[in-house]
Formats: C-alpha cells, structure tokens, sequence
C-alpha cells in the first residue's frame, strides 16, 4: 500500500510541476500578443487563468493597474509551491503512517 501512496504522491508532484511550467509559460505569452492568441496560447490561458484570477483581486489588482505589471503569477507560483513542499508533504506523512 505504501507503493501505491508514494507513487500517487510522485504523480501528484508531477501535476503541480506541470501547471507551474504553464503559469511559467502563460506570463512569457502575455509579452507577445500573436503567441498568446495564438491556439497553444489560448489554450494555456483557459487552463490557467481561473486560477491566476484568485490573485487578481484586492490590493494586488490596484497595483497591477497602477504599475502595469502583473504580479499574480508570482504570487501564484509561490502559493503553488508552498502547498506542493509543505501541505502535500504533511498529507502524504499522515498518510503513510496510518498505511503503516
């Protein structure tokens, strides 16, 4: 059982590892307006953007307005890291000891 767990565990890395490639990749796209229209472009946006619009509120969109700089995917990609160090970590060490 404790195989299945950790290869859940790697797998799950695996995804927040990927979406964090695709954040990567969407704020590159936003520099050049034909790549971010562009199939892939949109693509990623869709698959991104609901998740980079929970940082785009607040404080943090008056500033975005105001300097023009977006600043949701770095914040995004630090909240995303953070739970894939720290929370997935302290999930799966439960886990593993209840398994056993």
């Amino acid at each position: 059982m404790g195989s299945i767990l950790y290869s859940i565990y790697t797998v799950i890395r695996w995804i927040f590892w990927l979406y964090s490639i695709f954040i990567v990749i969407n704020a590159i796209l936003s520099w050049v307006p034909a790549l971010s229209n562009s199939v892939v472009g949109q693509w990623i946006d869709k698959v991104v953007n609901p998740y980079l619009n929970l940082f785009r509120r607040g404080p943090l969109a008056k500033l975005a307005f105001s300097t023009g700089i977006d600043f949701s995917p770095i914040l995004a990609l630090l909240v995303l890291y953070f739970v894939q160090d720290y929370v997935l970590v302290w999930i799966f060490r439960i886990l593993f000891r209840l398994v056993g």
